[in-house]
């Protein structure tokens, strides 16, 4: 329903409606349990749009005053449509004036663009390319098959996007995604914040629009959206899966009128608002109490699905808004119905929670108690950044490779070695001096089961230091590629990501959650005194034949040479290194695993 609200422009006629729903427990009791109406006496639209509908821009005076109507027994809607208007980039506001005779500014919670400053005002176009008719993905992977490149889009283009829209920009770089081989992107949020500053998208306010910095060209007033369009027609034409990090815990709700998200100051006192609960200086939840509230948040999803053809969404911090165990409540109903609206011509889309609850596996229970294809997998990064900065392994690391252990049928972990929250890898191991510690972290990584996330710059060494105070961390890290992309160790790293997401994408028994061992047996598992890890990966193919990996890895800045364990006897091709080798007896004996490398034993049968 929310979707249909907004500033709706009718391209053919070039003329504008402008449409507000507020929901009403009086006349549908489900919508909200607290709250109430927002006693609004009179509402106008103003923009600098006045001045061609017999108006001043910006003007109360002679600003259109909208018409209230019931709106489908769930509340009512407020509504003005425009007479014809030349083709450019407008922005608006409504202009409220409550009952008691208080009045103020309010964006729009449903356009789908924002304005250019930071007086958060709503916009749309007139004319201009048409964003109809967006692409889909020909086929949707299994989640479990996706390799994801996590994109914070400003520091991806910044390097060298010049004047241009950092959406648009990124199409500079396909051709180099697609040779990392990865099968799809994974967007930080592109939903907007307020005002134009530089931001992680994690403190959204708009959610039906894109951040006005992410698609502003300055030579097309009109272009805007279309950058998302192109972008995601090249994206699906090159079978590159999209994924779009959501914020549905929390909304910046601002500190004062004229700012903020725009369902609170909507309402003459905004406690009253029924869309969010507790509310701090900047921040408030979002109240999953009240029906509206999943509503909103639900058509703000099926938007971004139905519209835009988005393959699947991450959801920030879902432990927020989630009750263990119940279907009916915040996250869960929320993917409940999405997964229902998918399953007739949308399947596998892939829809993940990051609930980090201790960093350790109470997230895998959240997540088989919903319909979630998947959640982040936190521990993998952990013991990764501690094995890289001191060496030490320890025998968690076998829960933490084999990290599909617990988790329902046709459900995953998402892994990763590092991500925007934190530091990188690189630096976590001391610095681009030290890249050779990020080897084996990659090869672990690749050839573990689950969900694979790149961040990027990380396939490159990329080397930044994040503060880890919430209020310090949210810094531009801007993409090296001058100076990281293209030197010895860029290149070399580069190569065995490319190298690795290659095999995963060649042997299913890789993408499968088949591991073994769980514990330490026959020659495989941990050995903390020399920092060795062995395991076997193995599963079924496509044609009916049967594949077998032997992984050895050596986490120490010492050659080790050991007795490698094998499934079965017969000839066994080394696809890192080169070479075959033939195994008698169930073992290789004394062989050379080289500090900071591993081995990648294949047999087919």
């Amino acid at each position: 329903m929310y979707e249909s609200f907004g500033a709706l422009v009718d391209q053919a006629a070039k003329t504008v409606t402008f449409r507000v729903f507020f929901p009403d427990n009086a006349l549908d009791p489900t919508q909200y349990q607290r709250g109430g109406v927002p006693n609004i006496n009179e509402m106008k639209v103003i923009g600098d749009f006045q001045n061609q509908i017999e108006g001043n821009n910006w003007d109360i005076g002679t600003a259109p005053v909208m018409e209230k109507t019931q709106y489908q027994n769930k509340g009512w809607a407020y509504s003005y449509t425009t007479t014809q208007l030349a083709d450019n980039f407008y922005q608006y506001k409504f202009f409220v004036t409550f009952e008691n005779g208080t009045a103020r500014y309010v964006s729009d919670p449903c356009t789908k663009y924002g304005g250019s400053d930071d007086k958060e005002n709503s916009a749309f176009v007139v004319g201009g390319p048409l964003i109809a008719g967006v692409q889909p993905i020909a086929r949707l992977l299994p989640p479990r098959d996706l390799v994801l490149y996590e994109m914070m889009i400003d520091d991806f283009t910044a390097e060298y996007r010049g004047q241009r829209a950092p959406i648009d920009a990124i199409r500079d770089k396909l051709d180099y995604l697609q040779n990392l081989g990865i099968n799809g992107i994974e967007f930080m949020p592109w939903t907007a914040w307020p005002g134009g500053d530089f931001s992680w998208g994690y403190n959204p306010f708009q959610f039906f629009s894109v951040a006005y910095r992410y698609v502003h060209d300055q030579n097309d007033a009109t272009n805007k959206l279309y950058h998302l369009k192109e972008l995601i027609d090249e994206l699906h034409s090159r079978n590159l899966d999209i994924v779009l990090d959501g914020v549905f815990e929390d909304v910046n709700a601002g500190s004062q009128p004229n700012r903020g998200f725009p369902y609170v100051w909507f309402y003459q006192t905004p406690s009253d608002s029924p869309y969010v609960g507790s509310q701090g200086q900047y921040f408030a939840n979002f109240d999953y109490r009240n029906g509206c509230t999943e509503e909103f948040i639900r058509d703000v999803c099926l938007y971004w699905i139905d519209t835009w053809k988005v393959d699947g969404i991450r959801f920030d911090y879902a432990r927020g808004y989630l009750r263990h165990g119940d279907r009916s409540f915040g996250v869960a109903k929320v993917i409940g119905d999405l997964v229902a609206h998918a399953s007739a011509n949308r399947r596998n889309m892939s829809f993940t929670l990051e609930d980090l609850p201790d960093n350790r596996y109470g997230a895998i229970d959240d997540t088989n108690q919903t319909d979630a294809t998947g959640c982040w997998f936190d521990p993998f990064m952990w013991k990764t950044f501690q094995y890289a900065s001191s060496d030490q392994l320890d025998h968690e690391l076998l829960r933490i490779l084999n990290c599909n252990l617990d988790f329902a049928t046709d459900k995953s972990p998402v892994i990763y070695v590092e991500n925007h929250d934190h530091s990188t890898l690189v630096r976590n191991a001391g610095g681009r001096d030290r890249w050779y510690k990020a080897q084996v972290p990659a090869i672990s990584l690749l050839t573990s089961p689950g969900i694979v996330l790149i961040h990027n710059g990380q396939e490159f060494g990329e080397d930044y230091f994040i503060p880890e105070s919430n209020g310090a961390r949210v810094l531009p890290r801007p993409l090296r590629w001058t100076a990281h992309s293209d030197d010895s160790r860029g290149r070399n790293l580069y190569g065995l990501y490319q190298t690795l997401i290659r095999l995963r994408d060649a042997h299913p028994s890789l993408r499968s959650p088949n591991f073994f061992p769980a514990t330490n047996q026959n020659g495989y598992g941990v050995f903390p005194d020399i920092g060795l890890v062995v395991y076997h990966r193995y599963g079924p193919t496509d044609d009916g034949s049967f594949e077998r990996f032997i992984i050895v890895l050596d986490y120490s800045d010492i050659d080790r040479v050991v007795d490698v364990p094998f499934s079965i006897n017969g000839v066994w091709q080394e696809l890192l290194n080169g070479g075959l080798v033939t195994v008698q007896n169930f073992v290789l004996p004394h062989t050379l695993i080289n500090s900071n490398w591993g081995k990648i034993y294949f047999n087919k049968t």
